[in-house]
């Protein structure tokens, strides 16, 4: 009887031992997270850091750790943590963010078959929506003027998101129409708040679109 108590007394320990660590990594990502969208790149990394010195690593601490890699410039660590993160949890944007860093390099090619791939493994519409417009801008980049247009035309009015605003703002630039574009980003900050165009209006910015740097967001 007494083993048997102790027996329960250990695996309830456990228990909550494993609760208090989940509850642990959840507050450093979002501490981290919080740092991040302020600017405060090595603030977030130290907090993710002393996490996983702890022992917390989770699809979303990697995926935020690939994040504040990639806003510094390093892109082949960066790529290496976003595919980490997809393999712990599929439900985060590891795939997606690793199209956004072969992008910012300009490997359009490599870039598309990220968002592609990544297209095929999702039926959330947001998500969808983001990586049809990702597909799109690696279409421009290229200047391969056919395809983008057609990738844009299967960005439909209207969208959940921010997407079908920024798809046609990026067209205009893309096309010497600056007044058009910012017309489109106008109509598209009147609907939707900024941390949900933040990520659309990144790629404009990469491209030298739009002169100021959109908020950080790692989602």
């Amino acid at each position: 009887m007494r083993s048997l108590i102790a027996l329960l007394l250990l695996l309830s320990a456990c228990v909550i031992s494993a609760a208090e660590q989940n509850l642990a990594g959840i507050d450093s990502v979002a501490s981290a997270k919080r740092e991040f969208q302020n600017g405060k790149l090595d603030s977030a990394m130290t907090i993710l850091q002393e996490a996983e010195k702890r022992g917390i690593r989770t699809g979303r601490s990697l995926d935020l750790h690939g994040c504040i890699l990639m806003e510094q410039g390093k892109f082949d660590e960066a790529i290496k943590l976003f595919e980490a993160a997809r393999e712990s949890d599929r439900s985060t944007y590891g795939q997606l963010h690793t199209g956004d860093t072969l992008r910012r390099q300009q490997k359009w090619e490599e870039a598309r078959a990220a968002y592609q791939a990544a297209a095929k493994e999702t039926n959330i519409l947001l998500t969808m929506e983001r990586l049809r417009f990702g597909i799109f801008m690696t279409y421009l980049g290229a200047k391969d003027e056919e395809r983008a247009r057609n990738a844009c035309e299967q960005i439909t009015f209207p969208t959940e998101s921010a997407a079908y605003y920024y798809a046609q703002a990026a067209w205009a630039f893309a096309h010497g129409s600056n007044r058009d574009g910012q017309n489109w980003i106008k109509r598209a900050q009147e609907i939707h708040p900024p941390k949900s165009t933040a990520w659309f209006a990144r790629h404009l910015y990469d491209f030298g679109w739009l002169k100021s740097k959109p908020p950080l967001v790692a989602d």
